[in-house]
This record gives C-alpha cells, structure tokens and sequence, in this order.
C-alpha cells in the first residue's frame, strides 16, 4: 500500500512542476501568449509579396511558441533553454490567382525577451509539393505591433528540383513584404482575386 501513495506522490509532484514550467512560461514570454493581454507575436499574418520580377504572391504566416515539452522525450523541461524547440507554425503561399501552397514552419527568436528578431525555416508540408515560387527561411522584425517585416528566401520548385540561381531577380536575393495581422479568410480571398 505504501508504494502506491509513493507513486501517487512522484506523480502529483511531476504533475505540480509541469504547471509551474507553463505558469512561469506564460510570464516570461507574453509575446508567446494571444491571450496574455500584451502584443503577441504568436497568431495568423497576412500579405503580398511583390517578387523583384514583379510576380505577387499571398501569404499567411502563422506562428505560435512551441509548447514547452515539443522535442523532449522524457518529461517537460522547467524552463526553455537554447536547445528548446521555440517557434512552430505553417506558411501559406499562392500566387495571385492561384493555388495555394503549404509549409511547415519552425524556427527562433534571436532576441528571446521581445522576439524583435527571429527566423524561420520552411518545409514542404505536401507529400508532392507544387511547382512554382517557394519560401525556404525568412528573417524577420518585429516591433511588437500589428505589422511583421520579412526578408524571404525563394526557390523555384520545378519537380523534384529546388533552383536558385544569383541572376534570377527572385531567387537570387531576399524579397521583403510587411504581412498584417489577419486571418486565413483573408489570405483565401487575397489568392482569389
């Protein structure tokens, strides 16, 4: 009998730290939180991008802070460290009109008390990706507003290749575009006009 209040206690202590992990959490990054009454970085962002060629492609952004116990097996860590997975989301991209695009987004905050700065890397989130102009990383700023500015790294998926090439005047450098907060209604009706 004693083993069994043994065990229950182990278990109501890891139980215990895993909500003291979240608590302290929510107050060390209000950027992570939509819901913590601060600007939060976390959440949809919607806009074009006007490619140097001069080709506009919609996008939305949706990021949140990765929950604390992503990327571990054992037990939820305390605290996020460096080795902590940060942020995680998807991207959406669609040429004006066109079909739309999907990607799996992580990446981090340079700057982990604000997120001023973060970056993030994309992967196809289709098992056959499209053809056409897609987003590999983004460097971003944010000022803790209702606008994120983007530096996006493009590659032409032509099959199974990805092309970049330094002549290309999409490829070759970064596009910028400043995305708004919005919503996925937003973006889908962007990519059909």
């Amino acid at each position: 009998m004693s083993w069994v209040v043994a065990f229950a206690v182990v278990v109501a202590f890891a139980l215990a730290m895993e909500a003291v992990g979240r608590t302290v959490d929510r107050a060390r990054f209000l950027w992570g939180y939509p819901d913590s009454g601060h600007p939060a970085l976390a959440g949809a962002w919607v806009g074009t991008l006007v490619t140097a060629s001069g080709q506009r492609l919609g996008m939305l952004m949706d990021i949140e802070l990765a929950p604390l116990d992503r990327g571990h097996r054992r037990h939820a860590p305390l605290f996020r460290t460096r080795r902590s997975r940060w942020l995680e989301g998807r991207v959406l991209v669609c040429t004006i009109p066109g079909g739309i695009r999907r990607f799996e987004a992580d990446g981090k905050p340079y700057d982990t008390d604000a997120a001023s700065r973060f970056h993030l890397a994309m992967s196809p989130a289709d098992s056959v990706p499209p053809d056409g102009l897609s987003p590999s990383h983004i460097q971003a700023r944010w000022s803790g507003g209702d606008a994120v500015d983007l530096a996006v790294s493009l590659y032409m998926r032509k099959g199974k290749g990805a092309i970049t090439s330094t002549a290309d005047p999409d490829t070759g450098h970064d596009q910028q575009v400043t995305l708004k907060r919005g919503t996925e209604a937003q973006f889908n009706s962007l990519c059909s006009r």
